[in-house]
């Protein structure tokens, strides 16, 4: 029986019951439970891990950044798919997102700290000549 000959009522008669249609290879899908979803709800919970980490090691410049970018980054996937983790179905990449995002801009602000107060590189609006006195 080729992929195409399969009816919704082949599909319906496997083991697995709520099944309408086969998988692309002609085997019956595999049902979403809560063990399936381990990987997707761990892009959430990893954006919430790494968040926090890099809020929390901002200081150090480019490992800190690049952790909150992470996490920004696996937060606002793991959004746009509609992934929720938890125990409730708590939306912790919302908080790995405002953790990251915290962390980058403590960073990038902390470094643009110590280039102005500790290397005297100043920015360019800062530079003022006196030419009209």
């Amino acid at each position: 029986m080729a992929i195409q000959d399969v009816t919704p009522a082949d599909a319906a008669a496997t083991d697995l019951p709520g099944l309408t249609a086969p998988n692309w290879n002609g085997t019956a899908p595999v049902r979403l439970t809560p063990k399936t979803h381990t990987t997707r709800r761990g892009m959430a919970a990893a954006s919430l891990c790494l968040g926090l980490w890099g809020a929390l090691t901002f200081w150090l410049y480019p490992f800190g950044l690049l952790i909150s970018l992470i996490a920004v980054t696996l937060g606002v996937i793991a959004v746009l798919l509609g992934i929720r983790a938890g125990n409730e179905g708590q939306h912790l990449a919302w908080v790995g997102i405002v953790f990251g995002s915290v962390g980058a801009g403590a960073a990038v602000t902390i470094y643009r700290f110590y280039q102005l107060a500790f290397e005297g590189s100043l920015p360019t609006y800062l530079i003022t000549e006196n030419r009209f006195w």
